[in-house]
């Protein structure tokens, strides 16, 4: 399960609950934002693993060449 998916069940669970309370309210917002951030940074992390593994390989190739 992941952040996003444990933050949505949580605001299902209060609003099943019926709690109106307006600071676990609040705690539920940024939680969610925050599995969203996570989430992009995440990817965006990922992303640049990739071009990074794409970079040295061509760095292994201009090597093999020279040498």
């Amino acid at each position: 399960m992941t952040i996003s998916e444990k933050v949505a069940h949580l605001k299902g669970l209060m609003e099943g609950l019926g709690t109106d309370d307006k600071v676990l309210t609040a705690i539920s917002d940024i939680l969610e934002d925050l599995a969203y951030d996570l989430e992009d940074a995440q990817d965006s992390l990922a992303e640049v693993g990739e071009q990074v593994e794409l970079i040295d390989e061509d760095l292994e190739a201009l090597e093999n060449d020279y040498y």
